[in-house]
């Protein structure tokens, strides 16, 4: 057998046979030295050596695996089988490459000719192969930020050109010293000499910004093509209850049907209504377009028959979807990652065209055009500011960022993993503070590893009574420096990805950049600034950080061992032992604060219950059942008994409170759900304000889903007004 020098070169010879694939300790050196170069290792078997061994780490959630004894894993488990192993790559961050193929008939150099004549001219660059008929991987560099059509498009648009786009979410490529049915795999340089190993992602070059551009154009044309199947259209739109404004147009179709005027005028509007909202990232679009499609062909049966009505409707169905995927980038896909006005994007007003957006113009860096330090008018600044909203009621405010902090062994761990659960289910923190924006959460676990991380959050989901398993909550355990490209992509990745609601760094200093000094003030602003800038308005951030060791322990910012924290936090949980913990017994006594700049504070007690020393030594700590009991803190907790909910005062304060604002608004059920805490007390509360005509109950209509309906509802009772008054326990009410 003889190896060519050359990608042009043509070897004498090949037998598969004479060649095994990559030994054990081979295959280990050459994952860690792709690591090493920034690129992610992939182990292949199968009969032609390209089959995935393992799952999840290729495509959008695909982990890059790092851990050297990983590597070990798996070249033990599958080097001496009968296929053997081979290696590959998923491409990094901002890195492509082109796969033209010319075998077997295939005109993937007739298509590169191709759009080199109408693109530009592709720069030299490495190239991998196991051929030398010209096919090969090409490798660049694009924006991080890039998404670009999967194959290459003829001359006539169409596919089947002969190249594919790898990217990071798709595909994968076989690299050295992999064997490939045809021969061994090798990295040719720009030269065109064989180099034998990649380069770093940073040495690659740009693909051009022509390149970029019409592959991107290329992935929208096909885009609105699939947009304009209805089937494929409203199948990509959001699940979930019906907004407001998906109601509404579901409302006035059903209205005008009911009466009969204007029904198919109003069906086609609403339906092209309904369709943009659901590119607009609406909920609900799903079930309002089914319910207006049974009460559409009930309407129309008798006069029209069954199949002309359902036939009208789809036509009507038909015109609106393609009115929507015409409208391209200001619609279909617009809202989604990789759409035009996702966060993942940059696209920037056309010049020549205000009225529309376009593709920023990519300079060799990568990064599109923006403008930074443009002032805001003080018109802007008069316009109305929409309310506070909350992630948890009385914690922490949605898209809120700041610390937890606290002593030594507070279970801080434990407190967070608390509100991951609580936030990714819904259901109350410690059954007491009740979630109003239930979502996914993503988890940076920087200590104490995998396994430890799984025995907690699982205890923590069985306390809560939910099924870990269904839970939109996502950890990472791979750590990074706040300020590495590596980790902001990543990062800047998974918001688009998960589109979290609550985002837990725990703890800040495994990720805390090395040239940033703990005591300096300004290089730790910015370095936190620069942090909460990236979740900014799409989530909520929550980062573990410690107290001093030595000095004051009180529940303040300024108790925080490292400076800057107190000057960024918007909000911050902090909490500190109330008496020593009981190690062995597994029981902690806390004082906790949950404050924040936008709502004020409160303080409570807060004893956990965990494995004791010894079901921790016999191994039962996993299964150890843990609990909590959380009441009013500063020693006033009102008529609170341990473990209850929260003081009688407060309780009935807030349900005066909620009927003054919406009086026969509120069911039984509606009011328990909107008072949150213990459902059994606020039940018991209500009927006292009952027995004592603090309230009253009467018939009143209130909106359920699509229409009114009467049911018995809650009043304020006769001459009865009441204020919210401060109280050392949060706040009373003034009877009138």
């Amino acid at each position: 057998m003889t190896k060519p020098t050359s990608r042009n070169g043509t070897p004498q010879s090949w037998n598969s046979q004479e060649c095994k694939r990559i030994r054990t300790e081979e295959f280990v050196i050459a994952a860690k030295e792709l690591v090493a170069l920034g690129w992610h290792p992939i182990p292949l078997g199968g009969e032609k050596g390209k089959d995935l061994l393992v799952k999840g780490v290729t495509g959008h959630e695909g982990i890059d695996v790092t851990d050297e004894s990983t590597f070990r894993e798996w070249a033990d488990q599958w080097a001496a089988s009968k296929d053997g192993l081979n290696l590959a790559t998923r491409m990094p961050v901002g890195v492509i490459a082109l796969d033209v193929d010319c075998y077997g008939g295939k005109p993937g150099a007739e298509t590169i000719a191709a759009r080199e004549a109408e693109w530009g001219t592709l720069p030299p660059t490495w190239t991998i192969t196991a051929r030398c008929d010209g096919s090969g991987k090409m490798l660049f560099r694009v924006p991080s930020d890039w998404v670009g059509v999967g194959v290459v498009p003829m001359r006539d648009g169409k596919n089947g050109s002969g190249v594919e786009v790898l990217q990071r979410h798709h595909r994968y490529a076989v690299v050295p010293p992999s064997i490939h049915n045809v021969g061994p795999v090798r990295i040719f340089g720009p030269d065109g000499d064989e180099c034998g190993h990649l380069p770093t992602p940073g040495e690659l070059p740009m693909l051009p910004d022509a390149w970029l551009a019409g592959l991107y154009k290329h992935r929208q044309e096909l885009e609105r093509e699939r947009a304009a199947d209805p089937d494929d259209l409203i199948a990509s739109f959001s699940d979930g209850l019906m907004t407001d404004a998906v109601q509404r147009a579901m409302q006035q179709v059903l209205d005008a049907l009911s009466s009969g005027a204007g029904r198919h005028d109003t069906m086609n509007q609403k339906m092209l209504e309904l369709l943009r909202l659901g590119w607009g990232g609406a909920s609900g679009v799903k079930l309002a377009v089914q319910m207006v499609r049974t009460a559409f062909v009930q309407a129309l049966s008798d006069e029209r028959g069954e199949h002309a009505a359902r036939s009208e409707f789809d036509r009507s169905l038909k015109g609106a979807a393609e009115i929507v995927a015409a409208a391209g980038p200001s619609v279909a896909h617009a809202f989604q990652p990789g759409g035009a006005w996702h966060k993942d994007s940059a696209w920037i007003p056309d010049l020549e065209n205000p009225d529309l957006m376009k593709r920023g113009v990519v300079e060799s860096s990568g990064e599109a055009p923006t403008v930074r330090f443009a002032p805001v008018s003080a018109g802007d600044l008069a316009q109305p500011v929409p309310p506070m909203e909350w992630l948890v009621r009385g914690v922490w405010p949605r898209h809120s960022f700041g610390p937890m902090g606290g002593e030594k062994k507070t279970l801080k761990t434990y407190n967070l993993l608390s509100v991951a659960v609580a936030v990714a289910s819904g259901a109350a923190l410690f059954n007491e503070f009740k979630v109003e924006s239930q979502g996914p959460v993503i988890y940076y676990v920087g200590e104490g590893g995998r396994a430890p991380f799984q025995r907690r959050v699982q205890a923590i989901a069985r306390a809560y009574g939910v099924d870990l398993a269904d839970l939109p909550l996502h950890a990472v355990f791979e750590v990074g420096s706040l300020d590495a490209p590596d980790f902001t992509d990543a990062l800047k990745r998974n918001l688009d990805d998960v589109q979290p609601e609550l985002v837990i760094l725990d703890p800040l200093y495994a990720f805390h950049p090395a040239g940033v000094e703990a005591q300096n003030l300004y290089e730790r602003g910015r370095m936190l600034a620069a942090l909460s800038a990236q979740t900014a308005n799409e989530t909520a951030l929550i980062v573990a950080d410690h107290f001093r060791k030595s000095g004051s322990a009180d529940l303040d910012l300024d108790s925080i061992a490292q400076s800057g924290m107190g000057q960024w936090a918007d909000s911050w949980i902090l909490q500190k032992h109330r008496d020593a913990p009981d190690l062995a017994g597994g029981k902690y006594q806390l004082a906790v604060e949950f404050g924040s700049r936008q709502w004020g504070g409160s303080r409570w007690e807060l004893d956990w219950q965990l494995a004791t020393a010894e079901q921790v030594e016999n191994g039962d700590e996993g299964s150890a059942a843990i609990s909590w009991e959380i009441r009013r803190g500063d020693g006033t907790t009102g008529d609170r008994k341990p473990g209850g909910s929260r003081g009688a005062s407060e309780r009935r304060a807030r349900i005066l409170e909620l009927i003054r604002e919406k009086p026969l608004a509120y069911t039984k059920s509606q009011l328990v759900d909107a008072v949150g805490g213990n459902r059994k007390a606020v039940k018991e509360e209500i009927e006292q304000l009952e027995n004592a005509r603090q309230l009253l109950v009467k018939d009143a209509p209130g909106r359920e889903g699509t229409r009114y309906v009467v049911r018995p509802r809650y009043s304020l009772g006769p001459g009865l007004t009441f204020k919210i008054v401060p109280a050392d326990d949060g706040f009373s009410y003034d009877e009138g």
